[in-house]
Formats: structure tokens, C-alpha cells, sequence
């Protein structure tokens, strides 16, 4: 999986225009630029959208408000903080990008072919999205607290580049494939990347649900009896192994393969009300 952190200037000043002010001087912008200039503004409500699709190609139909933008020290000031944050994106990626890419290769056991291009806008904006059907596959990043912890900001892209890539797949199931998701990047990549267990990072709502799953996903790592108990160590994540046979085919299938296992056999798998018991 390739990523690339990028600032896209149309994006970033639509969201400087759409997203809550994160200073007064841009709400001053803001407001100036809706009393001269309301239809236009108006207009680029949804062009967001055409952005995501486009990306370096897009070309606005009237590029009067982002002109305007553009010219302005407000967003200049804006674009100058939201390359440092990418700059600093990029060295955390940088840095920790071996362990990550052959920790996806042996967990996923499919390639990935696709670039994933990360659109960085301002932290303060809070936003995450991309299109699900999108061939370029844009993802729009900005949040608050990427920078108190670098690395779970990279954990958090590569989650969401994973969930991206599996797209509808199991749809019906998809409480089970974000768990699951959840396991091989916050969990799983996360503890390597780090060099000590991160099982108790997570979506929380999910939490019993992964409990569940723990036993197979360490099964689909190829786990015997013995690693078992090393693993519940090292995770905190106790279970009665007596009540979990081996299934050594988890070691044959790739992550699709996996999700397809857990979510066939969820009738016996997933019983959150006995999970006292394990």
C-alpha cells in the first residue's frame, strides 16, 4: 500500500469556507465574502465532491470566491500551518513505513495496489471522508488530536485506508469487518510498530465484539496451542483455550478470507452475553 500525504489548495479553502471558522479573522473572511459574493459562495456548497473526484485535475466552473480566498493572509496562514502537520504526517509515516508495509503484506496476504492519496487539510477542521466509489482513492484528513500522538495518527490513516480499500465487502456484516479491521491495524500493527501491546487501543462500542474474535484472529496469525497463551499474556485478553479447537485453515486464507470465516460462523463465534466465561 502506497500512501502520500498532499495539501490540495481547492480543498483547503473549501473547507476554510464550509467547515466552522477556526479563528475570527477567517468567520471576518467569511462574512465578507457572503455579503459580496453570496451566489457565488452558494454555488460551491457541494464541490467538495468534485474535488475528491478530480483532485489535481478540478477546475471550478467560477473561481471568483477561491481567488479571493487564495489572495487572503487568513489562508495563507492556514495553508502554512497545514503544511507543517502534513510535513509531520509524513515523517511519522516515513519513520515507521518498513514495519507497517510488511506487517500488511503478511496480515492481509493480499497486494494492494492502490495509492492512497491523503488530502491534508487544517487539523482544526476535524473532518475525515472520502468517496467509497471514488477510483482515485482520496481520503480527506484533518484532526485535532493527530498532534498529541504521531504515531496513532498514522494508525488511525491506515485504518481508515484498510476500511477504504475493503469497501462494501460483507456489507451486511459490517459491524464484524470494522472489529476485525480494527484488530489488524490498531491492534495487531499497532503493537508492532510500537514494541508493545496495543490491544486495549480501539473503536470502544466494538470492544466485546473483538473480544470474540480475538481467539480465531490469533488462529489466522498461526498460532498453536502453546502461542496461544503467550499472546493472552501479552494482551491481557484471557480466554478458556479448552473451548477453542485449533482451526489451522485460518492459516491458509487471506484477510477476506478471515472476515468471510468469522462472519459465516458468527452464530457460534459471536455470544457477547458469555463473555464472562471466556
Amino acid at each position: 500500500m502506497n500512501i502520500q500525504f498532499v495539501v490540495n489548495d481547492y480543498l483547503l479553502a473549501w473547507n476554510l469556507l464550509f467547515r466552522p471558522s477556526i479563528s475570527e479573522d477567517i468567520q471576518t473572511l467569511k462574512e465578507r465574502l457572503w455579503k459580496n459574493y453570496s451566489k457565488e459562495y452558494m454555488k460551491l456548497e457541494k464541490e467538495n465532491v468534485e474535488i475528491l473526484k478530480y483532485t489535481n485535475d478540478f477546475i471550478p466552473d467560477d473561481d471568483t470566491i477561491y481567488n479571493f480566498v487564495f489572495d487572503s493572509e487568513e489562508y495563507k496562514l492556514v495553508k502554512k500551518q497545514t503544511d507543517k502537520y502534513r510535513r509531520f504526517l509524513m515523517k511519522i509515516w516515513d519513520s515507521n513505513q518498513k514495519v507497517i508495509q510488511s506487517s500488511l503484506k503478511e496480515l492481509l496476504r493480499f497486494k494492494v495496489e492502490n495509492t492512497y492519496q491523503i488530502l491534508v487539510i487544517h487539523p482544526y477542521f476535524d473532518n475525515v471522508e472520502y468517496l467509497k466509489k471514488n477510483p482515485k482513492k482520496n481520503i480527506v484528513w484533518g484532526k485535532k488530536e493527530d498532534t498529541e500522538d504521531g504515531l496513532k495518527a498514522i494508525m488511525r490513516i491506515l485504518f481508515t485506508a484498510v476500511k477504504y480499500e475493503l469497501n462494501d465487502y460483507q456489507e451486511q456484516n459490517k459491524e464484524i469487518v470494522t472489529a476485525i479491521t480494527d484488530l489488524l491495524v490498531t491492534n495487531e500493527i499497532y503493537t508492532r510498530v510500537s514494541g508493545y501491546s496495543k490491544y486495549e487501543e480501539g473503536i470502544k462500542r466494538l470492544k466485546l465484539l473483538k473480544r470474540q474474535l480475538y481467539p480465531y484472529w490469533l488462529m489466522y496469525q498461526g498460532a498453536d496451542r502453546e502461542e496461544l497463551v503467550s499472546f493472552m499474556m501479552r494482551d491481557r485478553m484471557p480466554f478458556d483455550i479448552d473451548k477453542y479447537p485449533i482451526e489451522k485453515g485460518l492459516r491458509k486464507v487471506d484477510f477476506k478470507g478471515f472476515i468471510d470465516f468469522c462472519c459465516t460462523n458468527q452464530k457460534y463465534i459471536i455470544r457477547l452475553n458469555e463473555l464472562d466465561k471466556i
